[in-house]
Order: C-alpha cells, then structure tokens, then sequence
C-alpha cells in the first residue's frame, strides 16, 4: 500500500474513532528509532503519537507492539511514567499491519548521554531519577497489574539465549567471529544463580533515548517509552543493559561515555559502581562476581538486534535515518562482549 494511501486510511479511520480531533495540523515521522515506524499526528485539539509494525517480512516473535500497547496500559497510574494509551488497531485494511495510538508527551527526548539539552548541575540527579523508575520495576506486583503472565518464569536466561542466537542466525549477512565465542562461551558458562532470582518486569531497551523529559524540571522523567523488547525476567538485566549502553564510545552512532574517561564531563553523572551499589543495596542482590557475565551477554543480545538493523537495511525496510551506520555496530559491540566473558571465564 502507497505511503500517501495509508496517510488518508488512518486519517480517515482516527475521525471515525475520534471525532473531536478537530483538523490535522500535522503528520510528521520521528527521526529516532530504528525497529517500529513512529508518527506524530498533531490536530487542532489533541496531540498523537502512531505506532506500527515495519513494513516487509518481519521475523519471528519481533515487532511485537501488541505487547508494548498491553504493558504500557497495565502500568498507567503506577510510579512507572508512561504515555497514555488509546487504542489498538488490528484491522489490516488501514495500512496493511498492526499498529496503536498514545497521546504526545510533550517534552524533551535526549539522545547523547552527555544529556547535551540538560544543564550540568541537574545531570547526575536526572540519572539517579532514571535508576529509580528500575528500582520501581523491580518491585512492581505484577499479579496486581495483571502481567504475571507476561513472559515465562522459569530459565530467563536459558530462553533468552535461546532466542537471541536463533534472532541473530536468521539475520546474520557474514560471520563475526566474536559472536560465534559469545554463542559458545555464553551457553557454556552460564551460572545458575540466575534461576534463584526473582522475576520481575524488565523494559529491555533501558536507555536514555526512550525517555521524555520534563521541559521545566529537565531531569524527571515523564514518560519511558519504546516497551517492544519488555518482558518478565530478572533483575540487573536492565541495570547491566544500562551500563553497557555508558561504555560504548562517544563517537559511535549509538553513543556512549566509553572514551571520555579522563574528561572532567564525566564528574557530571554518577559511576557505574554508584549505580549497581545503590540498586543491588535496594533489591537486596549482590552479582558483583557476574556483573560481566550480565555485560557480555547484553552485548551479544544487542549485537543481534543490531544485525536484525542491518539485516532491514539490505532488505530496504528499515526504520530509522541512521540505520546502516547503527547495523555496523553489531561487530564492535560484540567484540567488547567476547573481551568481556573472556575476563569472566
């Protein structure tokens, strides 16, 4: 279906699901994100967010906005900020696949985490406020909220290996040999502390570029958004996502804090050991011996996701403006993995 065809089958289905929008003042793609196309729809009395699945042969188990719309629902009114939902279409006349509608949160959406938008003396608290919405996850009653059968509660770690190696097999476009030690060695060594953990609610993209700023208090966070890779697991998986994200380099086109080690920026933000203390004290778990087990395999499960990108890219159904630089971070990325498990094992 043509791009300009699908413009008017959603307009024409949002006056029928919501007549007082008044006019469309605009119809705008977000630049950011790389997995699920998303829209702002801006009409003279409501702002919008549209969410869908990509266009194009989608793999297995991905794309799943289903889940995001489900678990964002679940936590309105709990000390989880997220937008608010407002329906879920599965009517594939609209424009050929799945997709949702949320209200617009109107504030500031970070990409660098050097937080270039943030003034410096609030950058520390902003990511002591970020760790705070993870220690909010982890003690959320998900019988209560009614996302106790969210995921499995059993072999978290097991089923996220397994899934991850099948993910980055289907799009895997040349052999990295630093993935095929982390398939091995992950598999090999993984420590059964894990299955003694509790379950709880992860995001599983914890990072501050799916997250919305307040525009006044610019380090509360209003809104965390992108829930597509949320799932029930255990805690530090997050938390470690988190970290890895910190030490990635700055130049990168996904970026990082990695190689500004002997800036003065850095006395902004807090350590990474600041943030493992303060979690691990909360929770009550301590996995210092496996911190870089949990680093290596988010490097490997983030690997796959970014030869997934490049997979798209070569297949012309990518998301995101930037996607072939991101897909070229999948060898990288997985070459700080194997150096990581090699420090563990």
């Amino acid at each position: 279906m043509e791009i300009e065809q699908q413009k008017k089958n959603i307009i024409k289905w949002m006056y029928k699901k919501f007549p007082e929008l008044g006019g469309l003042k605009e119809f705008k793609k977000f630049d950011t994100g790389q997995s699920n196309p998303t829209y702002k729809l801006n009409f003279e009395n409501k702002k919008l967010v549209l969410r869908s699945q990509p266009e194009g042969k989608l793999l297995r188990g991905a794309h799943r906005i289903d889940r995001e719309f489900r678990v964002m629902s679940c936590l309105k009114n709990t000390k989880i900020p997220v937008p608010n939902m407002k329906t879920y279409c599965e009517d594939i006349n609209i424009i050929g696949r799945d997709f949702y509608i949320m209200e617009f949160v109107d504030g500031i959406q970070e990409v660098d985490p050097i937080l270039t938008k943030i003034p410096s003396n609030k950058k520390k608290q902003l990511y002591y406020n970020k760790l705070d919405i993870l220690i909010n996850l982890g003690q959320l009653n998900l019988k209560q909220l009614n996302l106790h059968d969210y995921g499995k509660q059993e072999k978290y770690m097991e089923r996220q290996l397994s899934l991850w190696i099948n993910q980055y097999k289907i799009s895997q476009t040349k052999t990295i040999n630093s993935m095929e030690f982390l398939i091995e060695n992950l598999v090999k060594h993984l420590p059964d502390i894990f299955d003694k953990f509790p379950i709880v609610l992860c995001h599983g993209d914890f990072r501050i570029d799916n997250m919305i700023l307040d525009k006044k208090d610019k380090n509360k966070v209003i809104a965390l958004i992108d829930w597509e890779l949320s799932t029930l697991g255990i805690p530090f998986i997050d938390l470690s996502y988190w970290c890895l994200m910190l030490r990635f380099s700055n130049t990168w086109a996904i970026k990082g804090l990695g190689d500004l080690k002997k800036n003065k920026i850095l006395e902004n933000f807090p350590s990474e050991k600041n943030l493992f203390e303060k979690y691990s004290n909360i929770l009550g778990f301590d996995i210092q011996r496996h911190w870089n087990y949990l680093l290596g395999f988010n490097c490997f499960r983030f690997a796959s996701i970014l030869q997934g990108i490049a997979k798209r890219v070569l297949d012309g159904n990518n998301a995101g403006n930037n996607a072939s630089k991101v897909g070229e971070l999948a060898e990288p990325v997985a070459n700080m993995g194997e150096l990581l498990i090699k420090d563990y094992i």
